[in-house]
């Protein structure tokens, strides 16, 4: 990262503020001033270690998809009771590995925790560990949404033989 003389006496300002307003960490943003103060650009990175890279619109709308896929699988399963849909091993939503799909978790804990949506999935919140699934599931959906879109299917008037299909995609 790059930083001219205005950016880093703009930071160095942010700083002071913040470890005057907030004890707990003054430590850290003392640091964090000195570091600007003498243009330590070898430790810049940790000025911004804690925000992650942008989520590329179409990560997030495989996610909405997803979430929307599973949705209408939870109104399927409200309305038919179909036993088979009850306890298929994928017909509830497994969420995303917190290791290698960490980008995708974040964003589904954000729409669920933080913007309220997709409440229907906060009962299997707790259930596999906020939605951390521990093992990579985005193939998986991908082959679940791949077979919605070739088999022509419309989510919300599905019937529990297509819902199946898809489950078992």
């Amino acid at each position: 990262m790059k930083l001219d003389k205005k950016d880093r006496l703009i930071l160095i300002n942010q700083y002071k503020i913040l470890a005057k307003l907030d004890a707990n960490d003054a430590t850290y943003y003392k640091e964090l001033i000195q570091i600007l103060e003498n243009g330590y650009e070898i430790f810049y990175s940790l000025l911004d270690q804690w925000i992650d890279e942008e989520m590329p619109t179409e990560k997030s709308r495989f996610v909405l998809d997803i979430l929307d896929l599973y949705r209408a699988l939870e109104d399927l399963k409200r309305k038919t009771k179909d036993a088979r849909l009850l306890k298929h091993f994928h017909g509830n939503f497994k969420g995303f590995d917190g290791n290698n799909e960490s980008d995708y978790l974040g964003f589904t804990r954000f729409l669920i925790e933080i913007q309220g949506k997709f409440q229907e999935q906060k009962q299997y919140y707790y259930e596999n560990d906020h939605l951390n699934s521990h093992c990579p599931m985005i193939h998986k959906y991908e082959r679940m949404l791949a077979k919605v879109k070739e088999d022509e299917i419309s989510i919300w008037q599905m019937s529990t033989e297509q819902a199946l299909s898809i489950l078992d995609a």
